[in-house]
């Protein structure tokens, strides 16, 4: 009886682990799927999360933009590989504000974030600076 308990436990983990790990893969390709590049540039590049697009009223979205920095003839500078910011954007105002901003020391953002001195909470509702990397995300953020 004891022995097939064990066989059991066993058959059961194996189908949890593959399951688990079939899972993890899923939800990194939608994680992908889901992740929109605006911008790729020599030293990085900017990208948005479009499930990470909320509506606030009156006419508010709030975004996490992602920003890749890319090796230097194959060696980065500094350890924060990626920064992910969560952006305020005033769609009739044409102003931004920064919400928070988390370093990583792996593209995407992925992994766990790294210690933060000189960020945070931020609202300045600066404009939109014409033609650059967030006013993309800022014009498929909020489309009327």
């Amino acid at each position: 009886m004891v022995l097939t308990m064990g066989n059991r436990f066993l058959t059961h983990f194996a189908f949890i682990a593959v399951s688990s790990w079939l899972g993890a893969g899923l939800a990194h390709s939608q994680a992908k799927d889901d992740l929109m590049m605006v911008f790729d540039g020599k030293y990085y590049s900017i990208g948005y999360y479009k499930s990470s697009i909320k509506a606030l009223p009156p006419d508010w979205k709030k975004v996490w933009v992602i920003t890749n920095r890319k090796a230097n003839e194959g060696k980065l500078e500094s350890r924060v590989v990626s920064v992910r910011r969560n952006i305020l954007f005033n769609c009739v105002r044409n102003t931004y504000s920064t919400l928070a901003t988390i370093n990583y020391a792996e593209l995407n953002a992925a992994g766990k974030p790294m210690l933060q001195t000189d960020t945070g909470f931020n609202l300045n509702d600066d404009p939109v600076p014409e033609g650059s990397p967030l006013a993309i995300v800022f014009s498929q953020v909020c489309v009327p």
